[in-house]
């Protein structure tokens, strides 16, 4: 059993050989949170990583308005965990070739998960939102919101919409863990601002696309509110120069890469469109981050874009301070990683 800052866990199976960071797959318990389950699958599987199944169950029962406590949360808790438990063993059953590992924590969802990400240092974080109210409900509250604010993983958001209907999926009774699930990465789009911060995406959507022979879309939105005309056309050929220097390096790396340069006084607007029409199956971005050109402040333009985005995000921290790229990515070339950290302000060519 680990033992949380004011959470506990219960750690439910373990099974099959893995030496790689996890990838954990947050459960609420709706039929909705477990099509995520096969996605969480299909990345354990080409990455060779453990995966571990997570759902949250209150820590104490909340009073009611005359200070009573209310409700079974006991019991709430214990279903919590005959629920993981079930999902655990299914899915080893239907994959042994995963190591597949359950917890159940009791507390707060967002705090709860953010604990097991200090934990276990996953490589992935794949949670469900229910609501296009901001980066909202995953339970109940704003959930993935508190997790994309104080995550210092990479985390990875499904929509209701960005996901395929299934009417035979049950709660718990996922019936495609073992089908083939939908594959994220065919076309991802990455939107770049010109500082290094928002860069830092770029090892994380190399990996997606190349495990999915996919191809990547480098895309800046100069924010033409923020500029005149005339300096926007100088900017414009000076930021498609810099990405496509980028484009280049990961093209020799293994895999396609185009530049997109959009002159636009709706950056969040113009990024969500251009998913739509060049048909990207997944958004890649950093968190929070403010650059010369853009403004891609988390609460601003990345909330907006996932919000009303159609398709899934998956979301980086900038990682402020010293970080080891070569532990984060050993299967990711050193000219990618390179990247990550290497600025291209062009903001006076």
């Amino acid at each position: 059993m680990s033992t949380f800052t004011e959470t506990r866990s219960e750690s439910i199976t373990l099974r099959g050989p893995s030496t790689a960071q996890p990838i954990i797959v947050a459960l609420d318990g709706s039929a909705l949170s477990a099509r995520a389950l096969p996605i969480g699958v299909h990345l354990a599987r080409q990455r060779q990583s453990p995966l571990i199944l997570v759902r949250v169950a209150p820590l104490d029962p909340p009073p009611d308005m005359f200070g009573f406590a209310v409700g079974d949360f006991s019991r709430e808790r214990d279903f919590a965990g005959a629920y993981i438990e079930r999902l655990v063993q299914r899915t080893h059953k239907e994959n042994p070739d995963v190591q597949v590992r359950g917890e159940v924590l009791s507390g707060g969802a967002s705090r709860g998960l953010l604990e097991a990400q200090a934990e276990h240092s996953p490589q992935l974080t794949i949670i469900t939102s229910h609501g296009r109210t901001g980066l909202s409900r995953m339970f109940r509250g704003s959930v993935t919101e508190d997790i994309l604010r104080g995550s210092h993983s990479t985390t990875l958001v499904l929509w209701p919409w960005s996901l395929p209907d299934d009417a035979s999926l049950g709660p718990d009774h996922p019936s495609s863990i073992r089908n083939e699930p939908v594959t994220l990465g065919r076309t991802i789009l990455v939107p770049l601002d010109g500082s290094a911060r928002t860069a830092r995406i770029l090892p994380e959507a190399f990996r997606m696309a190349r495990d999915a022979d996919g191809q990547i879309i480098l895309t800046t939105v100069l924010d033409l509110a923020s500029t005149t005309v005339h300096r926007a056309r100088d900017l414009e050929h000076a930021i498609f120069r810099a990405l496509e220097d980028r484009a280049k390096v990961i093209r020799d790396a293994g895999v396609p890469t185009k530049v997109d340069v959009i002159v636009s006084a709706d950056v969040a607007g113009s990024l969500v469109t251009h998913a739509s029409s060049s048909r990207a199956d997944l958004i890649a971005m950093t968190t929070h981050a403010r650059g010369s050109i853009g403004k891609f402040v988390f609460g601003s333009v990345a909330n907006r874009v996932a919000s009303r985005a159609s398709r899934p995000v998956l979301f980086t921290p900038p990682f402020d301070g010293e970080v080891s790229y070569d532990a984060l990515y050993p299967d990711v070339p050193a000219s990618v990683l390179n990247l990550a950290s290497l600025p291209h302000d062009v903001s006076h060519p």
